[in-house]
């Protein structure tokens, strides 16, 4: 252990000095981040704090209920992690003179993490739509091929999986304290091991493609689940009279299936921007934290958190719209005289 603290090399980021930070910066960061982001991280806390008890007041013995349960979880964590990084961002904060960098600690203890939540909720998107198309493809044998214990483990796995991409960046980035020469005292910040070169970007070249390849399969799937739909409801029409029967089973399934393609396609909407924006961090080299692109870096990477905020709180929109179960345990829970 102490020999390899020894071979430690101390590459230190360097903090961007608030001064610089023109007007219309300022007044972007407050307004975005301390006003708009904050206000609807916290509706969106309050919102998936009510989504967890509803649905396990509900009970988590159904795939879909436990889907939306750790679904929440992720979205609550991704809002936690964002809040943190609009206080962390705050021009004041930046400002009050506190023996630490804010933007570094961030980064180590929000960044990724959130990036991970993301990661999570737009896998979990993923295993619902194909889990919906299956019960649309093979209605007899569904209960077989889908079990609430295999959500369970398959929910475990995509979060142990997603966490696996983050152990390139944290086994060579920490925290050390040194001298900052501008404010002339020693900050706590972040710090470079001896193995950056060998690991620097993996992590986020693993995150742009996990997001590319996710958002392109919750497209797919949900096409598939739109199609499908179309041609069950199509045949339900012509066979009405003869099938009634199977027709109500029938319509139960096609209520969950429109809301897993609500729910699919609001996050297709909020993941496009960062799957885009990934992918221009990727190819264009000044796009970056230290590039010479910074200010436009920060600013878009802002706003793409918004979206992403906003997809995390609104998610209780769609439910209580579409999910008729949903609405009276809410009711129940929330709705006491």
């Amino acid at each position: 252990m102490n020999e390899s603290k020894e071979e430690d090399v101390p590459l230190y980021l360097n903090s961007q000095d608030t001064s610089d930070l023109s007007l219309v910066s300022l007044v972007f960061s407050l307004v975005n981040n301390s006003c708009i982001s904050s206000a609807i991280g916290l509706f969106g806390m309050v919102a998936n704090v009510m989504n967890m008890l509803v649905f396990y007041k509900q009970g988590l013995s159904s795939s879909i209920n436990i889907s939306f349960f750790f679904m929440s979880v992720s979205d609550m964590l991704t809002i936690i992690f964002v809040e943190w990084g609009n206080i962390c961002y705050n021009p004041y904060i930046l400002k009050a003179g506190f023996p630490l960098s804010f933007p570094e600690l961030y980064y180590i203890a929000g960044g990724w993490p959130s990036g991970l939540s993301c990661r999570i909720t737009l896998y979990i998107t993923v295993y619902i739509t194909a889990e919906r198309c299956l019960c649309i493809l093979f209605p007899l044998t569904i209960k077989t091929l889908v079990t609430p214990r295999k959500t369970k483990s398959i929910i475990a796995l995509i979060n142990f999986l997603n966490a696996l991409t983050l152990i390139p960046e944290y086994t060579s980035t920490y925290l050390a304290w040194r001298f900052n020469p501008l404010r002339n005292t020693t900050i706590l910040g972040l710090a470079f091991r001896g193995n950056r070169a060998e690991t620097q970007g993996v992590s986020f070249l693993l995150h742009v493609i996990l997001v590319v390849f996710g958002l392109c399969s919750v497209i797919v799937l949900t096409s598939v689940l739109v199609i499908q739909l179309r041609r069950q409801t199509k045949w339900r029409l012509k066979n009405r009279a003869e099938n009634s029967k199977l027709s109500l089973l029938s319509s139960r399934d096609r209520k969950s299936v429109v809301l897993v393609i609500a729910v699919a396609t609001f996050v297709v909407i909020s993941y496009i921007p960062l799957t885009s924006v990934s992918l221009v961090t990727v190819f264009v080299p000044e796009f970056y934290i230290e590039g010479k692109l910074y200010k436009v870096f920060g600013e878009t990477w802002a706003m793409v958190t918004l979206i992403g905020m906003t997809n995390a709180s609104a998610n209780i929109i769609i439910y209580y719209k579409m999910n008729s179960k949903y609405r009276p345990t809410f009711h129940e829970i929330f709705c006491k005289k």
